[in-house]
């Protein structure tokens, strides 16, 4: 049979998780308080945040196998090709399989090799699909211990962008790349179709603890018209002041969107182009430190993901080309990483 972990032991992290819902199918992992969540997204998308993007569950055993016991939703239909339901498995810092799940709501498990000596085990949940664990198996007498790892806390806020649209799988996402190459614990609360600087996410974001914020902004305020020029300015200025309440001093970099190259001069519902948002995006930094906030930082969205990169966007010519494919995740996370260590939001490596 085995020793069997419930989700809800607490020998297990959730790391990049900012709640845990516990029910009789297993446990969610929410990137948000999950009791809060009609509060965050009032108008809907609630699903968005309790797709675990950047969440993994950790843990440290010797055992030789372990069962994952889980239940996992369809992703929502999506324009483009669509988001398949892999979990990474990560063994001492390595990915050693991308499983794919069975994404129907019903009860499923894979098992996967361990390699019978302490170990850390991250699984790396699915960046587009609701998942629930139910319990993890493993040897009968094998230890199983907290991970107890310390590491620079790293908010990131942002769209589908950063939620992971297009990669190949968890741990192959941008965000997740750039943390693992600076060595930095991940907490992603980027919502795809939902990242409009909302009060609410400021709100948790001064909550969460962080050594390091970031905040990729633009697609979904011109897309979607949740404000005008004036306005963009004024919300992004008074969304860093709300997160600076509780992180005065916390470098924070602010990036605008990248190439859109079917919007970048389309005006969005509030006659924002994209090319404009970055403008404002970049004023609203500009202003903020000119008010005495040095630590607050602007990164141009094409510095990251220009023009010379749109060939590596997910969608075919012909659509509306918006997200990195599988073959810009890493190109994105090198040139975001690039950015940051420019402008000293962290460590320059010897």
């Amino acid at each position: 049979m085995g020793r069997v972990v419930t989700g809800s032991d607490p020998v297990l992290r959730y790391r990049g998780a900012v709640s845990l819902q516990h029910g009789p199918h297993g446990t969610a992992p929410w990137r948000l308080p999950h009791e809060e969540a009609r509060l965050h997204l009032p108008e809907g998308g609630i699903g968005r945040a309790a797709m675990p993007a950047g969440v993994r569950v950790a843990l440290r055993t010797d055992s030789r196998a372990l069962t994952c016991h889980y239940r996992a939703d369809p992703a929502p239909r999506l324009n483009g090709p669509q988001e398949q339901p892999f979990l990474d498995v990560v063994l001492d810092g390595l990915r050693t399989r991308s499983v794919l799940l069975r994404a129907d709501g019903d009860d499923a498990s894979f098992e996967v090799e361990l390699p019978g000596r302490a170990a850390l085990v991250e699984l790396w949940l699915p960046t587009y699909h609701q998942f629930r664990l139910r319990s993890l198996v493993v040897d009968e007498g094998a230890a199983v211990t907290r991970d107890d790892r310390r590491r620079p806390r790293w908010v990131h806020y942002g769209s589908s962008i950063s939620q992971g649209r297009g990669a190949s799988s968890p741990s192959r996402a941008w965000p997740a790349l750039v943390a693992e190459r600076a060595s930095l614990d991940l907490t992603s609360v980027a919502l795809g179709a939902a990242c409009c600087l909302q009060p609410m996410t400021a709100r948790l974001m001064r909550d969460l603890p962080a050594d390091l914020l970031t905040a990729c902004v633009g697609i979904n305020i011109q897309a979607l018209g949740s404000h005008g020029p004036d306005a963009l300015t004024a919300a992004l200025v008074g969304f860093v002041r709300t997160v600076r309440d509780g992180h005065p001093d916390t470098p924070f970099a602010v990036m605008s969107t990248i190439i859109a190259p079917d919007r970048e001069d389309v005006p969005g519902p509030s006659g924002l182009t994209v090319r404009e948002c970055r403008e404002r995006i970049r004023a609203a930094v500009e202003l903020l430190r000119a008010h005495g906030d040095p630590n607050v930082h602007c990164v141009d969205g094409l510095d990251v993901f220009g023009p010379d990169q749109a060939h590596l966007l997910l969608e075919p010519e012909g659509m509306d080309r918006l997200h990195p494919g599988p073959e810009g995740h890493p190109v994105f996370a090198e040139r975001f990483l690039a950015a940051l260590r420019r402008s000293l939001c962290v460590p320059v490596p010897a």
